[in-house]
């Protein structure tokens, strides 16, 4: 998690935080129908989960994708393998896909990363550059 960098995001953050904290129950009653549509489509992703595959075309992407950035291990692969499904099931999807590695690459990377002191550019923007590097723009 991260501070959002879009000024409309952060005040929209701030007036949710300001409008829980004055009427916890008003806030939860305003959220409750959204918050139970997003309920029902884990629910149907979780069911759709064992039946999603995950090609070996996207493996072979994932690792290359790990190589780019010097991932140690193989567990950043794993966890690509393992978002990139959840991510096609929530979708609606029977097979993971380049758009749903795209999406969870620099959640599932941006903390795998060696430091380099004298890279002044974040860890997202890292993983970011490796993913159309990679998976091209």
């Amino acid at each position: 998690v991260r501070t959002p960098t879009d000024l409309a995001a952060r005040v929209e953050v701030v007036r949710r935080r300001d409008a829980f904290e004055r009427d916890p129950l008003a806030f939860r009653e305003h959220w409750k129908a959204g918050n139970e549509r997003l309920r029902r489509r884990i629910v149907q992703a979780q069911k759709r989960l064992e039946g999603t595959s995950v090609p070996d075309g996207l493996l072979l992407q994932c690792a290359r994708l790990c190589q780019q950035l010097g991932t140690d291990g193989l567990r950043a692969e794993l966890t690509l393998l393992r978002a990139s499904r959840a991510h096609a099931a929530l979708r609606g999807h029977e097979a993971a896909g380049e758009q749903d590695l795209r999406v969870v690459a620099p959640m599932a990377l941006r903390h795998r990363l060696r430091r380099n002191p004298l890279d002044d550019t974040g860890s997202g923007v890292r993983v970011q550059r490796a993913v159309d590097e990679v998976l091209g723009p």
